[in-house]
């Protein structure tokens, strides 16, 4: 019994092994990530997509006081039950500046949460943006008197006992 195989195949395979001999030939490997999304159940009853980084547990927890993100663009100063954090570059702008913080004073320039508070921005004279704090590595978290900070390659995230927060990044904030 003889077997017939259509032309039209056998031609594109030659033509696709003709291209793999040796000379000039140059191979390229293009190298792809996916992030997957996960529901993760939100403090309201529905759902938020997070990507698989963001919703995993960070790999090492720290106890900082102090510390800044790998880039040295956010800086961190967290204390007995609260955080904040200061950015040096964003694309973004704060919330006006309210009544109750003084104009001689900065406004904005970064987040705060406090033990039992809601976040909101800072209005201070000082900053938590300190060249010679430890660089808390992305996917690391510090965890100071009921608080926790965790440092991803996309921004800080800071979040009291309560549950409420913030999230900084060059990009955008967020306060919860």
């Amino acid at each position: 019994m003889k077997l017939l195989v259509p032309a039209a195949p056998l031609v594109v395979i030659a033509a696709l092994l003709a291209g793999c001999g040796g000379g000039g030939t140059t191979t390229k490997v293009i190298e792809r990530t996916v992030t997957e999304k996960v529901e993760v159940p939100s403090k309201g009853g529905g759902a938020t997509e997070k990507s698989a980084e963001e919703a995993a547990q960070p790999q090492r927890i720290l106890h900082l006081r102090t510390f800044r993100a790998p880039s040295g663009n956010i800086g961190c100063a967290m204390y007995e039950g609260g955080a904040r954090c200061d950015i040096r570059k964003r694309n973004w702008a704060p919330l006006p500046r309210p009544a109750k913080c003084p104009r001689q004073t900065g406004y904005g320039q970064g987040l705060q949460v406090s033990a039992a508070g809601q976040a909101s921005f800072v209005c201070a004279g000082d900053t938590a943006l300190d060249p010679s704090a430890s660089s808390l590595a992305y996917g690391t978290a510090s965890r100071v008197g009921g608080s926790e900070c965790i440092s991803r390659s996309d921004g800080v995230t800071c979040v009291n006992q309560a549950g409420h927060g913030f999230f900084l990044s060059i990009q955008s904030y967020q306060v919860f």
